[in-house]
């Protein structure tokens, strides 16, 4: 079992920077955990459709109950590991691996989970209160992250291939608590008509937060790591 660090001197990667490396390696893992997502969503709706659809409205809001409010803080916490276990690989000062964990978990999981599939909401025709978790149930979502940070620095001290591993399951995460979201106002099985449209949707509300946080957001705030990535690009 080789450590992940390996990938760094790939003979098949000469021109690679190390930003570079890490996106081409999770890319395939976010855009099948998409499609894997909505087909467990699909599955879901069709067997059990309460546990989906949008609850009551109550003074211009709408409660989101089931399983959006059990998949977010879950993404929460994959994404606070996944995040904190990659900057920890360039830069082991505890102190800073936790903020930017946190940071990264808590600002991109907002984006990836509520911001995107809310505008792709908008873009479908559907309309429904903005709902920003983290403001309205800090309780809920806030000790994931707390322990994702803690599982994030063990992960990366002992496990090969951690951020991998914690990239897939965060992916995966992202994708299910994204459509739930999307799919909550949308009633049970109708949504299936727009999979194209929202399959493509998902795969910007996970690819491009999720990467960001994972990968982009811990590479550039440590030094080891633009000090590579500035090296390849100047030898390219």
């Amino acid at each position: 079992m080789h450590d992940h660090h390996d990938h760094d001197q790939d003979p098949q990667q000469p021109h690679l920077s190390p930003l570079q490396r890490e996106l081409l390696e999770h890319a395939p893992f976010s855009v099948s955990a998409v499609a894997i997502g909505l087909v467990i969503a699909g599955v879901i709706c069709y067997l059990s459709p309460a546990n989906v659809e949008a609850g009551h409205h109550h003074d211009g809001e709408t409660v989101h109950f089931g399983l959006f409010h059990l998949l977010h803080p879950v993404h929460m916490f994959f994404s606070a590991a996944a995040t904190t276990a990659m900057f920890w690989r360039y830069d082991r000062t505890a102190i800073k691996a936790i903020i930017v964990g946190l940071i990264g978990a808590v600002g991109v999981c907002g984006l990836s989970d509520i911001g995107v599939p809310h505008i792709a909401l908008l873009t479908l025709g559907k309309e429904m209160p903005l709902h920003i978790c983290v403001y309205e149930h800090p309780g809920l979502v806030l000790p994931f992250a707390v322990v994702g940070v803690a599982v994030g620095l063990a992960a990366a001290r002992g496990v090969a291939h951690s951020t991998l591993f914690g990239h897939s399951l965060h992916v995966l995460a992202s994708s299910m608590a994204s459509i739930f979201y999307l799919i909550a106002p949308m009633g049970r099985t109708e949504w299936f008509g727009d999979l194209g449209r929202i399959f493509i949707f998902m795969i910007v509300a996970v690819m491009i937060p999720c990467c960001l946080s994972d990968v982009v957001f811990p590479m550039f705030l440590t030094k080891e790591a633009r000090a590579k990535a500035l090296q390849a690009g100047h030898h390219h």
